[in-house]
C-alpha cells in the first residue's frame, strides 16, 4: 500500500468518524428537554468563545459599546514591520535567509473581543 493511499484512507476515516460523532451529538441534543437543551447549548457556546477569544475580564469596558463584563482577552503574536536584523541577514546572504525566516518581526500583544457588540481590538 502506497503512502498516498494510506493518507487517503486516513482522511476518509476521519470524515466518517466526524459524521458519526455529529449524528450522535444531534441525537443526544434532540432527546433533551427544552430547558436542558438551552442550558447545554449555552454552556457549549461559552466554552467555544473561551477557546477562541480567552477568558472574560469583568473589569474591562468595551470602548465601542461601553459594555462592562463582556470583554474577553487573550495574548496573540502579530507580525509587525520589518526586523532590522533579518533585513541585514537578507543583504548578507543574498536573500536566501528571507526564504527561511521572512522579514517581519513578531510581537506579542493582547487581543480583546467584546461579546456584546462583537468588536475586536489590540492593546
Amino acid at each position: 500500500m502506497g503512502f498516498w493511499t494510506f493518507v487517503g484512507l486516513a482522511f476518509v476515516l476521519v470524515v466518517v468518524l466526524s459524521i458519526v460523532a455529529a449524528a450522535a451529538e444531534n441525537k443526544k441534543v434532540a432527546a433533551m428537554s427544552s430547558s436542558e437543551r438551552t442550558t447545554y447549548l449555552d454552556a457549549k457556546k461559552a466554552t467555544m468563545l473561551t477557546q477562541q477569544h480567552g477568558q472574560i475580564k469583568p473589569a474591562l469596558v468595551c470602548p465601542h459599546c461601553q459594555g462592562k463584563g463582556t470583554v474577553r482577552t487573550q495574548s496573540v503574536k502579530r507580525k509587525k514591520g520589518i526586523s532590522g536584523g533579518k533585513a541585514t541577514a537578507a543583504i548578507l546572504t543574498g536573500g536566501v535567509s528571507v526564504l527561511a525566516t521572512g522579514l517581519s518581526r513578531k510581537e506579542t500583544s493582547t487581543e480583546a473581543y467584546c461579546g456584546n457588540c462583537g468588536s475586536k481590538w489590540d492593546f
